[in-house]
């Protein structure tokens, strides 16, 4: 028994060195490569912040909210020293090692152990989803993941207050945020959260965007930034691993409006079915609760990015660690995305690369039967537990 635990102990000290080595490695890599999406969007934005400095949140140069630009305006402060794209890069790597933090809190709750926590932090920072979004791609997801992790953690903790306060925080960085709003509602159903405790979050990002209205830009502009956003362009799936990629884009509107209702109707009454079933919140339930939140309702939604399974991969990640017997999710998790990431970077603007095929061929069915799986094992869990 005792050559049995040394085993396992010394396995877990060669992963954790081996997911050290692998993260710092590919990041050290990425940090090189700048995406046709940095060129056109983000050297632009900090071009404007080095140039007019904070006077630039007067008016609208960038379709984000000033929550990340307030960090990449910072990160101008250094241009003398570092090179744009390492600046930028910098920024989303630094969130990725608070995220990292995050896991081992979160994996503190259910492990007497550090071994184990520390595993999965290391693990996180070298799964491909992470290293190809900050370091390779330089996109800021990991700064409003790392707030629903925050969020995550304080609901676990059943601390709701500072748990909705985090996730206005992670809504003023970005709306993919919303993703995760399937599962507070569940859990104010389970009168976890109370119902006032949402106006924490408009109030929370109106505190985000007051700097930027001081520096001049009519408040009214920024607080409807995401309504603009959703405009943005006419796709009813941006390369996201979901069966709208199969709708004619002549049936937008109808596909929109159809998808949008659907979604909020499933979402409705899954909530509504688990607020009765769950006798007893239970921190696993919580964890697993958020998998199928952040990964249905961009599997369900249309005009996804393929971006806007990020979250999804981090509760799914956490999802193995609470739940061991699902430890093959995060993997397929990991390759839809990895497979629809690197589609994206090797395309430029005016072509795709031949191996797109493989987002129809690969990607799509495996994150349809992921999505399913977790849906069925979801409802034979619960019915495990509480029959």
């Amino acid at each position: 028994m005792k050559t049995v635990f040394q085993n396992s102990n010394l396995l877990l000290n060669v992963g954790i060195g081996a997911a050290i080595f692998v993260a710092l490695a590919f990041r050290l890599i990425g940090i090189r490569y700048v995406s046709w999406d940095m060129r056109l969007y983000l050297f632009p934005w900090y071009d404007t912040l080095a140039r007019d400095g904070f006077g630039a949140f007067a008016r609208a140069f960038s379709n984000y909210t000033p929550s990340y630009l307030y960090f990449l305006w910072l990160a101008t402060l250094a241009k003398k020293f570092l090179s744009k794209s390492l600046a930028i890069k910098i920024i989303s790597n630094l969130f990725d090692l608070g995220n990292s933090l995050m896991v081992y809190k979160i994996l503190m709750l259910k492990y007497s152990s550090k071994k184990i926590p520390v595993f999965g932090a290391t693990v996180f920072l070298a799964l491909p989803t992470m290293v190809l979004n900050s370091s390779f791609w330089g996109q800021a997801d990991s700064t409003y993941t790392f707030f629903v992790l925050i969020s995550l953690y304080y609901l676990l903790l059943n601390r709701s207050l500072p748990a909705m306060f985090a996730f206005g925080l992670a809504f003023a960085f970005k709306a993919q945020a919303i993703l995760f709003t399937p599962l507070l509602f569940l859990l104010t159903l389970c009168r976890r959260i109370p119902w006032i405790y949402y106006l924490l979050i408009p109030t929370v990002y109106l505190i985000m965007m007051l700097p930027a209205a001081l520096a001049g830009r009519p408040l009214t502009e920024l607080m409807t930034i995401y309504l603009s956003q959703a405009d943005t362009y006419k796709l009813l799936s941006k390369k996201a691993p979901n069966l709208y990629l199969f709708i004619p884009g002549s049936w937008y509107y109808p596909a929109v409006i159809i998808g949008v209702g659907i979604t909020i109707v499933l979402v409705v009454i899954w909530a509504l079915i688990y607020a009765r079933r769950i006798k007893i919140m239970k921190p696993d339930h919580i964890i697993l609760c958020a998998a199928i939140s952040t990964i249905c309702v961009p599997f369900l939604l249309p005009k996804m990015h393929e971006r806007y399974f990020y979250l999804a991969d981090v509760m799914i990640f956490l999802l193995a660690f609470y739940i061991p017997r699902l430890w093959f999710a995060p993997i397929a998790s990991q390759i839809v995305s990895t497979l629809t990431y690197t589609i994206f970077l090797t395309m430029s603007p005016d072509s795709v690369p031949p191996f797109a095929a493989l987002l129809i061929l690969i990607a799509i069915p495996l994150n349809t039967v992921l999505v399913g799986y977790l849906i069925w094992y979801q409802y034979e869990y619960m019915v495990e537990e509480y029959t």
